[in-house]
């Protein structure tokens, strides 16, 4: 009888039985057909639906695979358990270690940023804020003295109230303190001599005061000898007065004489 000795389906022989062997050694043969069918695969409990193209497929597919950035290859990890892609498109659970590089989609939750980052103004302004992304912030600006320039018209206002400053045909004096004005239409002469500063005291208003109204410094001699007929004796500062005098010669009575 041609029976021969295998564990593994690779080792049984095609071509047995002969014909020669008994019928009855039909049943050893079908014992050796399960032992080495069940030793080559141990672990397969159920169907094996895959057709046998698909499965030669997937074995192909397997042998192929590669750590490299190829298309269309399995991804199998290198000695170090790294591999290279050009795009991964993934929904990330956990953390991420390490660099991360390209474009990337909106977090869908964040506390704040892992390190602060600093804003900074340069140029003709400076300052600066420091954020994490979990709460707002504000610059303080400053401006650099003469960093940049204005025409009137970019103040507002500036032109109009220029306009409206006095301008140099008017007489602009220094105001003194404790001056008062009021709204009143007075015109001033100034003579010939011009504006001087002579001051006006209370003694020159009383002499002022004392002037008869109507007085003139311009009186003819007839004028004050015809105002003179008119006196009666007396006296002027201690001096005595008489119209007709003793003295020797012709008296005149239109003369006023003063007795020292």
């Amino acid at each position: 009888m041609a029976l021969e000795s295998s564990t593994y389906i690779n080792g049984l022989v095609a071509t047995n039985p002969t014909s020669s062997d008994n019928v009855s050694d039909g049943d050893n043969h079908i014992r050796l057909l399960k032992s080495t069918v069940k030793a080559t695969f141990p672990n397969v409990t159920g169907e094996v639906s895959g057709t046998h193209t698909a499965i030669n497929s997937a074995v192909t597919a397997a042998n192929e695979a590669t750590d490299a950035n190829t298309a269309s290859k399995i991804v199998k990890r290198d000695g170090s358990g790294n591999f290279t892609a050009g795009t991964i498109t993934a929904a990330l659970t956990g953390n991420v270690t390490g660099n991360v590089s390209g474009s990337a989609g909106t977090a869908s939750t964040a506390g704040r940023w892992t390190t602060a980052r600093t804003i900074s103004l340069t140029g003709d302004v400076s300052g600066s804020a420091s954020i994490r992304g979990d709460a707002n912030a504000s610059i303080t600006v400053t401006v650099a003295d003469d960093s940049h320039n204005h025409t009137i018209a970019n103040v507002d206002g500036l032109q109009t109230a220029l306009n409206n400053k006095v301008d140099d045909s008017q007489v602009l004096t220094n105001v003194p303190s404790g001056a008062v004005f009021t709204d009143t239409n007075t015109t001033y002469s100034v003579g010939d001599g011009g504006l001087t500063q002579n001051n006006f005291t209370n003694a020159d208003h009383t002499k002022l005061n004392g002037i008869e109204a109507g007085a003139t410094a311009d009186q003819t001699a007839t004028e004050i000898a015809a105002l003179a007929a008119g006196c009666n004796a007396g006296s002027v500062d201690g001096k005595s007065i008489a119209v007709v005098s003793s003295m020797p010669g012709s008296p005149n009575a239109n003369t006023i004489y003063f007795v020292t």
